[in-house]
């Protein structure tokens, strides 16, 4: 029987779609296998096609666990009730990147050219676009956004070049190097953030709650863990308060265009 707070197919982890589905199960699924021992319940892998999609999801309670970006946190730990767990320890920041081949060398070169980006909403995207103002470029007039659907597919366009420069964060930035076997060039790092953050719904029960924190923060012990975490690109989960992530709530409020995406 499963314990109170598991559904009968046991506990679900929500990954926000940063990558394709295919791409995340594959770094995530070996994760969801290391709480699902922790925990004794089957813990099963999810996303969601688009990021409106996912965080409807959120909003709605789907996800036991979830990994989510910090500009998520707000309304899921204010409005929603889920509880801090686990975060990246790297700081979140944004970088505007290009082939390291490519012609342009400074910033100030991307005057009228074209870069791509994930979905407006996503932290990356409102970083990106508050440092270049602050450098005298401003979006949409000096240079144009495109928006695609995940920082992969944005890569992508720089790839083949439909886009000069792409918005993402250095953890994306790497591991599509490391996929595609390419370089990129940065020409614009911005200020930083609290990183992603695992969170859990408070129907999961605490006794449940403190093994999956001891095994994400185990992670970063174990030959095992740490291959699990190299996939992900960073060298270790610490645990999450609620207050490291008072920064996110401040920038928040900073922000002209919409951080949240649209759901019915």
């Amino acid at each position: 029987m499963p314990r109170a707070g598991a559904s009968e197919e046991g506990y679900r982890m929500g990954v926000f779609p940063y990558f394709s589905p295919t791409r995340l199960e594959e770094i995530y699924a070996p994760v969801a296998a290391e709480l699902s021992s922790a925990t004794g319940q089957p813990v099963r892998f999810r996303t969601a096609s688009t990021f409106a999609r996912f965080f409807e999801n959120l909003r709605d309670g789907d996800y036991d666990i979830a990994l989510i970006q910090p500009l998520y946190y707000v309304p899921a730990a204010d409005e929603f009730g889920y509880l801090p767990l686990a975060r990246v320890r790297e700081p979140f920041r944004s970088v505007v990147v290009t082939l390291d081949s490519s012609p342009l060398r400074q910033l100030e070169e991307l005057r009228g050219g074209v870069i791509a980006s994930p979905p407006t909403h996503v932290p990356a995207v409102h970083l990106a676009r508050q440092a270049l103002r602050e450098r005298g470029l401003v979006p949409d007039r000096d240079l144009s956004f495109r928006e695609f659907n995940t920082a992969d597919s944005c890569l992508q366009q720089v790839l083949i070049g439909a886009a000069d420069a792409c918005v993402t964060g250095p953890l994306g930035a790497r591991s599509f190097e490391l996929r595609h076997s390419v370089k990129l060039r940065t020409l614009l790092e911005t200020i930083s953030l609290p990183s992603l953050v695992f969170v859990v719904h408070p129907r999961v029960p605490e006794t449940d709650r403190a093994a999956l924190l001891k095994a994400l923060v185990g992670l970063n012990t174990t030959e095992h863990g740490r291959q699990i975490l190299e996939r992900i690109n960073t060298a270790a989960f610490v645990p999450a308060l609620d207050h490291d992530y008072d920064e996110v709530r401040r920038f928040v409020t900073t922000l002209e265009e919409p951080w949240l995406p649209s759901t019915p």
